[in-house]
């Protein structure tokens, strides 16, 4: 029987051990481990199993193990395994990790998303994007994003700005006159992609600010909602529908449009902050580079630590650690250069402890994904924004040329733009191969 008290996080190593010690297991085909909402387990295995008698029997010997070993997370021996025929299988291809060699590990969410994948198959368009994220809301996020797309259409770029943050709605109030607002916005896409008249709403989707008409490049804005938000809430409800297309789809699908109208150079993405799991896509799936706003807090590098242990731990860590910058946003005016010595140090450890390849002192770093802890262009380097009274003061941003940004942005444009040139040099040399 069970031994003491079995808890969520416990789950998937009891699992592990039931089938490493069960001796017919290579005797199985293909086995789905399924987590569902309410954390309780159940082995899902092809409906040919059932009539195969030897098979048959090492499935209801696995079955008692889980419930013996599972406790309260797991369901009676006789409820343990479903069978399913080969599309309901494959339907759950999605969402599933290997946990071990020919067994594989889906968990049921509410929403339908997690922080397990790090992608961008479905991506089918070509201009960089750069995902603004934070562990914690008001860290000037919008603020940057405004920031970025005036001093990157002043360069030439070609700008698009997409706010994702759909429970905050604002970003494109920031950047918008009332007069300018576009009919449509990302919520109305959603819920109409749901009877499939989304595209019918794209070039009603997009607006020009009023202060991007004279620079050098151009700037699009894509908002959560139109100039009238409508049953916004009502909308709201819907957007993270699963369909028959899993939702990063359909995201990289809405993507895909805004940049086939706008011909982006440059998309920035203005994602929703937090460790949920609706935040995920757009830092790990649209194959975007992503900033990571932080402040010196513990309570900052507490959140990270969760989340870069999670991408350390299943196995991700190499995938999305070539992706990330951390962002020293609200920078303080006194003491900065104390202030940024620790911030670098903390980061540094940050990134160390979990992603960075593990290389001893007297060897060289050859090839390895490994950084000094005052290497200035490092992942863990920050790329600093200042607090300054002028933007703390509310200084419109309208009219971007008139704010303190000379003195704000600084160092954070510098190493932004060494940013865009490494990932093109990247992606040229990519191309050539």
């Amino acid at each position: 029987m069970t031994q003491g008290l079995v808890l969520f996080d416990r789950i998937r190593d009891r699992v592990a051990d039931v089938l490493a010690s069960c001796p017919s297991l290579a005797t199985l085909d293909r086995l789905y481990v399924v987590r569902d909402l309410l954390g309780r387990v159940r082995i899902c295995v092809s409906d040919s199993m059932e009539t195969d008698e030897s098979r048959a029997q090492v499935l209801q010997d696995l079955a008692r193990r889980m419930h013996e070993a599972l406790g309260a997370h797991g369901y009676p021996a006789d409820d343990t395994i479903v069978f399913l025929d080969s599309a309901m299988l494959q339907s759950l291809d999605d969402a599933a990790r290997e946990l071990l060699p020919g067994v594989f590990w889906v968990d049921r969410l509410v929403t339908g998303r997690d922080w397990w994948s790090v992608g961008g198959a479905y991506r089918k368009t070509d201009a960089d994007r750069y995902t603004l994220f934070s562990v914690k809301g008001g860290v000037g996020r919008s603020t940057s994003a405004v920031m970025l797309a005036w001093r990157l259409a002043r360069n030439g770029e070609r700008v698009l700005v997409v706010d994702l943050d759909l429970e905050s709605p604002g970003l494109s109030s920031v950047m918008l006159d009332s007069g300018s607002q576009p009919e449509f916005g990302i919520a109305d896409w959603f819920v109409e992609d749901l009877v499939d008249q989304g595209s019918s709403l794209v070039e009603r989707m997009t607006a020009v600010p009023s202060w991007a008409h004279d620079l050098e490049g151009d700037v699009h804005v894509a908002p959560t909602h139109g100039r009238e938000p409508g049953e916004y809430l009502a909308k709201l409800g819907r957007v993270h529908m699963d369909t028959g297309d899993p939702w990063a789809q359909r995201l990289e699908r809405l993507l895909s449009q805004l940049e086939e109208r706008c011909d982006p150079s440059i998309v920035l993405l203005e994602s929703r902050s937090g460790l949920h799991d609706i935040a995920a896509t757009t830092v790990t799936d649209l194959d975007a580079q992503v900033l990571l706003f932080a402040v010196d807090s513990d309570s900052h590098w507490t959140d990270y630590r969760i989340l870069f242990r999670h991408w350390q731990t299943h196995a991700l860590a190499r995938a999305i650690r070539e992706r990330l910058s951390i962002v020293s946003a609200l920078t303080p005016e006194l003491d900065t250069e104390r202030y940024l010595r620790q911030f670098q140090e903390r980061a540094w450890d940050l990134f160390r402890e979990h992603l960075y390849d593990d290389v001893a002192p007297s060897d060289e770093a050859g090839d390895a994904f490994s950084f000094d802890a005052l290497e200035e262009d490092a992942p863990h380097a920050p790329m600093v924004i200042h607090w300054t009274r002028g933007l703390a003061a509310g200084a419109s941003l309208r009219d971007p040329e008139r704010t303190p940004a000379g003195q704000a942005y600084a160092q954070f444009f510098a190493r932004f733009d060494g940013l865009i040139a490494a990932n093109r040099a990247e992606k040229s040399s990519r191309d050539r191969d």
